[in-house]
């Protein structure tokens, strides 16, 4: 049978679009979205601390973080809840465990006394304390703990290297003790390298005050400071997008607020690097080894010699990263990892001479990289 021009065109199209779809794919049904079966065991709960919330940047986000990936990897249920105010934090807890969760997080160290009061009354619950810990010890309980002096150091090293007026500052939240490390710890490492620097530091009356910071912020730069370090949640945040917006260069805290805080762009060239704590990492070990049978009471310490302390890379400030300063800084992290160097914070601690100009630190053989850490 001969066909019709027409006819043939039509057959053509039809056959060269079916075998473009085979091709393609177009037939394969759709790849099934993979479900994940809860565990009826195990339901996780997460407190903030006062005014923190899961998504503000630096410490309580950073918990969650580890928390939610936790409950993606092991199939748990994750509940939390954001504190307004100090009162929030007993309430919570209880509120938690009323619906069943039986593994809680408390964040931060403002909520220690609800916690050991909830670990005494729900002997059957697991308590993961972010930032804080007990002298008495809990069959149920594990604390996270950071050497937050070395990411201090660290903050100080850099400031000092970077400073053009010999006049840094960092402004901190409330005067708890983990501030008051990373406040002895910046000083420190400021001093470290550069024994001509001025290091300026401000406690706060609030880890959630933004016209606070903006004001701290202002005297420090009235007095020169043009690098500076906020270690104090959200008003230390609000302080050093101040200052970058005054043209200052700063150091965040916690995790890369270049990410967070600075994630709009504007003025991101001017925060030089942040002071990282492996929060998340924290909060995801703790949990991953209560599920898997290897819970611990007590407590994990995270420091730069497994990865739990560090810094954030440079990010657009990388042009204004001198290579010397770049070198320096990973030595003296290096250093501060393997243990030849120490931050020279706490009781009995000396406080470590200045280095020479241009000189290095002593570095073990053996001792990680900070590229080592991104691997883990």
């Amino acid at each position: 049978m001969k066909l019709s021009k027409s006819l043939f065109v039509m057959l053509t199209v039809l056959v060269v679009t079916a075998m473009l779809a085979a091709c393609t794919g177009n037939n394969a049904p759709p790849t099934p979205t993979p479900t994940v079966t809860l565990r009826s065991d195990y339901k996780l709960g997460l407190v903030t601390n006062e005014q923190g919330t899961i998504n503000d940047g630096t410490f309580n986000e950073l918990a969650y973080k580890g928390a939610r990936r936790a409950s993606r990897d092991f199939g748990l249920t994750l509940n939390s809840r954001e504190s307004i105010e100090d009162k929030d934090y007993n309430t919570y807890i209880e509120a938690l465990i009323s619906e069943g969760h039986n593994i809680i997080i408390t964040v931060g160290f403002q909520m220690a006394d609800a916690t050991v009061a909830a670990i005494k009354k729900y002997p059957e619950v697991t308590f993961i304390g972010v930032d804080f810990t007990f002298e008495e010890a809990y069959p149920n309980f594990v604390g996270i703990q950071f050497r937050e002096d070395q990411g201090g150091f660290l903050a100080g090293a850099m400031a000092g290297l970077m400073t053009k007026s010999n006049v840094v500052g960092v402004v901190a939240g409330v005067e708890i003790p983990p501030v008051q490390r990373f406040v002895a710890g910046f000083i420190n490492g400021a001093k470290y390298v550069n024994p001509n620097v001025t290091a300026l530091s401000v406690f706060t009356t609030s880890f959630a005050d933004a016209e606070q910071g903006y004001a701290e912020a202002d005297k420090m730069i009235a007095q020169k400071a043009d690098v500076i370090f906020g270690a104090g949640g959200l008003t230390g945040s609000s302080a050093i997008v101040h200052a970058a917006g005054k043209g200052v260069f700063v150091i965040g805290v916690d995790q890369d607020e270049f990410n967070t805080t600075f994630a709009t762009g504007t003025n991101s060239d001017k925060i030089l690097t942040s002071a990282v704590k492996g929060v998340d990492a924290g909060v995801y070990t703790a949990v991953k080894n209560l599920i898997e049978g290897k819970f611990e009471p007590g407590e994990i310490v995270l420091t730069a010699a497994n990865c739990g302390i560090a810094y954030a890379p440079f990010h657009k400030s990388e042009g204004s990263v001198p290579a010397e300063v770049s070198t320096r800084l990973e030595a003296i992290w290096r250093a501060l990892a393997g243990e030849t160097l120490d931050t020279g914070v706490g009781e009995g601690a000396v406080v470590p001479e200045s280095l020479a100009p241009g000189a290095l630190p002593t570095i073990k053989d053996g001792a990680p990289r900070l590229a080592d850490c991104a691997q883990n």
